[in-house]
């Protein structure tokens, strides 16, 4: 049996989360591949929910993956929430409608599948067995020779039973992947697999197989640990006489040391990555480039330029592995490209008390300051302590390197100068530009009258943020300058040159 790739149009592709946890990054990627395929072939991108696994689904978990879906702004043009042609789109309504029972009953009229009435025991001694001969555990049919009139008669009579779909012997089946190639599989070690349970409840296999069917799934793009599912698949297809979809299995993602991406390695999921400051843009970009890139291997990708570029054949089938710092730097670069309207609303929740008693204009200059060194917006509170904590100097580990003639000669020099700053920082906000450039005049000016005495303006620099911030690093001194204003500039100043010139 070989299975070729689907060419219909317009292609219709689908992302299909278990509800029974947050939404793993992994995830997202196959989500994303499948948004960009859709979105590159004008198709259709469907969002359907696998949840019969009753007892770890739950209604949050599905609210917060649609909510990470359109965070991320893989917006879908089907599902649950939206409805559509082709649903219901969650499989537990379409168990409920009895859509998997009625295309089992067709299987077994036709001699596709039977009732097996094996105990979890007897399956699992079996199991065994083939273990200790070293053969891949498969069923051996003994429920195959039950003549139908006595299983039907079982059944009535209220014995449980599961259905196992009946594997053609000998058979080959071959898939044509289209990131993996062709992949073939032999029907002799696959073994006739349960279809639906004996609590009446569906397997994953076939639910997936009749669902593609119904919703005319043109093409399945998703991780490769899908590779022998779709074997199984693939013979359901036949057996209820469907062209299958193409296939596209794409690399899982793996931890620093080769293994799966686990909650030991740090954040997993779209949510956590949310919560620490990460922007959707980043992260989108990250997961697209794990194992795609375009022709031209650009790194910094608009979602339009990945849709205009994605090609399902330029995903590699490599391994890859989950590089924090290559999204940190993505991050940042996404952050340094937001608007000061965008910056300012999307470091709201992460300012928390960072900003005492500031104006809105002190916190707009402060907050460009930060702009360009945030690796994630996480980052905000602590990069605005320089701004607005205040601090004893005795407490500062970097003050020491103050203690000298030509500092204090620039605390001086500067304490002059600081005259010419606005008063309390209650200038219009749309002044902040006109402020910092006030500063960098001002800085320009201390930086002469620092040459005429001798003094290295490296020295004329770092004697001016140690004393603003107690730090030898942090925002540029045009943006403190401007953001504290006069009465805390020299009040900084004067606390600093106190300490020096008792110290020396």
């Amino acid at each position: 049996m070989t299975g070729q790739p689907s060419l219909k149009l317009p292609a219709r592709v689908r992302f299909a989360p278990s509800p029974t946890g947050t939404l793993h990054v992994g995830a997202a990627r196959t989500a994303l591949y499948n948004y960009l395929f859709a979105r590159h072939v004008q198709g259709s991108f469907i969002v359907r929910i696998e949840d019969t696994d009753v007892a770890r689904s739950a209604p949050e978990f599905e609210r917060a993956i649609l909510d990470d879906l359109a965070w991320l702004g893989l917006d879908w043009d089907e599902g649950p929430d939206k409805g559509g042609d082709y649903g219901p789109y969650r499989q537990s309504e379409r168990s409920a409608a009895g859509i998997y029972r009625k295309a089992a009953a067709r299987l077994l009229d036709e001699g596709k599948a039977y009732y097996c009435f094996c105990s979890q025991e007897r399956l699992e001694q079996l199991k065994q067995e083939c273990l200790n001969r070293d053969e891949m555990p498969k069923y051996d049919r003994r429920c195959l020779q039950i003549p139908a009139g006595e299983a039907a008669a079982r059944i009535e009579a209220g014995e449980p039973a599961t259905i196992r779909f009946r594997v053609p012997d000998g058979n080959e089946v071959e898939v044509t992947d289209l990131i993996h190639g062709r992949t073939s599989f032999s029907s002799n070690v696959l073994g006739d697999f349960i279809i639906i349970r004996s609590d009446g409840g569906v397997s994953y296999n076939f639910a997936v197989v009749i669902d593609d069917i119904d919703m005319a799934i043109t093409h399945v793009i998703r991780g490769e640990d899908h590779l022998t599912n779709t074997a199984r698949q693939m013979l359901l297809f036949q057996a209820l006489d469907e062209e299958p979809p193409a296939y596209a299995h794409h690399s899982l993602i793996m931890g620093p040391e080769g293994g799966k991406l686990s909650k030991r390695h740090g954040a997993t999921s779209v949510g956590e990555f949310r919560q620490l400051g990460y922007l959707p843009g980043a992260i989108i970009n990250y997961l697209a480039l794990l194992s795609w890139s375009t022709a031209e291997d650009r790194e910094k990708l608009s979602m339009q330029e990945m849709i205009r570029d994605f090609e399902i054949y330029r995903v590699s089938r490599s391994a890859v592995i989950f590089d924090i710092k290559k999204l940190n730097w993505l991050n940042g670069l996404y952050i340094r490209d937001l608007d000061p309207q965008s910056f300012h609303n999307l470091t709201a929740p992460f300012r928390r008390g960072a900003a005492p008693g500031a104006t809105a204009s002190q916190l707009a200059v402060a907050e460009r300051a930060i702009q360009t060194s945030l690796v994630t917006l996480a980052d905000t509170e602590g990069q605005l302590k320089g701004f607005f904590d205040d601090f004893a100097p005795a407490e500062s580990g970097d003050i020491a390197e103050l203690v000298n003639p030509e500092s204090a000669r620039v605390l001086e020099l500067a304490l002059v100068k600081a005259a010419a700053l606005s008063g309390d920082g209650d200038f219009a906000p749309d002044a902040a530009d006109s402020e910092i450039e006030a500063a960098r005049r001002l800085l320009a000016e201390l930086k002469i009258e620092s040459k005429r005495e001798k003094i290295a303006p490296k020295r004329m620099f770092q004697t001016l943020r140690i004393a603003l911030t107690g730090q030898t690093s942090g925002p540029e001194l045009p943006f403190l300058l401007a953001g504290l204003a006069r009465d805390t500039v020299t009040k900084r100043l004067t606390r600093a040159l106190e300490y020096v010139k008792a110290a020396m």
